[in-house]
């Protein structure tokens, strides 16, 4: 498939963020905006096992965001947001179901215990 291809060169910080738009999306929070990306990463960084991440900035996130939707493993949705607080800010969706995501990432003992928390949230 495809996008294994693609998931397999991402980069701890794109594996972070993917997993926490796969959270948003098991509790049906989806489309979700970067802050609400952020927010969800930034709870789950304990269950990250790789000192290289260290903060995560909403920049960080917003930058990912960009990246993965160049390549496909994100997808702008269109939400329509007519309140003054999320005008004009992107909000993003997986084009996969995070099983398949999780699925990608079996193999990265630095975000099995994330995989597993984003697993039983999808459940």
């Amino acid at each position: 498939m495809s996008e294994h291809t693609d998931v397999a060169e991402t980069t701890l910080t794109h594996r972070v963020v993917l997993l926490g738009v796969a959270e948003l999306s098991g509790r049906d929070d989806v489309p979700a905006h970067a802050g609400e990306v952020v927010s969800v990463c930034i709870d789950n960084l304990a269950n990250v096992d790789g000192d290289v991440l260290g903060r995560l900035s909403e920049a960080d996130v917003a930058r990912a965001l960009n990246e993965l939707e160049d390549v496909g493993l994100v997808e702008r949705a269109d939400v329509g947001d007519t309140s003054a607080v999320g005008k004009g800010r992107p909000a993003y969706v997986l084009p996969m179901g995070p099983d398949t995501l999780c699925d990608a990432f079996d193999d990265d003992d630095r975000v099995a215990a994330l995989v597993d928390h984003v697993e039983a949230v999808c459940k």
